[in-house]
């Protein structure tokens, strides 16, 4: 690897200088900047060590806490949609988006990327529709493998 300084950026190149990735110069002691947004997909190919970065660290609460109830699967398609919307957007229209998405329980990647859209593009959310009919109470599904525990409880497992 090659790095190439000029006044404001730093610039990452490949042994035949291809750029990988280029950051803003800071100016300074102890000054840190990280542009996550190149290393998204590759994050996504390991997602179980995301919660070993400092980029989860600095993400939007909200995105934590989707992200800790998330199977593997769905944290690759997240951090791959966050690296898609990342590079033309901020993060506010994803959290809105999300925040969105989350109201009737834990939403799909893409329900949070159809929600954004609409967003984006001005369609915003439809109302819900009034049913003649009474739709009956159902109880809300839970998600992960808890309530399997209960029929363990008690059982000799030697």
């Amino acid at each position: 690897m090659l790095i190439r300084l000029t006044y404001n950026k730093v610039d990452i190149l490949t042994d035949d200088h291809q750029l990988v990735v280029s950051h803003s110069r800071l100016y300074g002691q102890y000054r840190k900047s990280m542009k996550w947004q190149p290393y998204l997909n590759l994050m996504a190919k390991r997602p179980l060590a995301l919660k070993y970065t400092t980029f989860y660290d600095q993400l939007p609460t909200e995105w934590q806490t989707y992200f800790e109830s998330c199977t593997v699967i769905e944290k690759q398609e997240a951090l791959k949609l966050l690296a898609t919307v990342l590079k033309d957007y901020g993060f506010a229209k994803i959290i809105e988006a999300l925040t969105i998405a989350s109201e009737h329980g834990h939403p799909s990647v893409e329900s949070i990327k159809q929600v954004f859209y609409q967003l984006l593009n001005g369609r915003g959310i439809r109302q819900n529709i009034q049913p003649k009919k009474t739709i009956p109470n159902m109880p809300e599904a839970v998600r992960g493998l808890a309530h399997y525990d209960q029929l363990l409880k008690g059982a000799d497992l030697n």
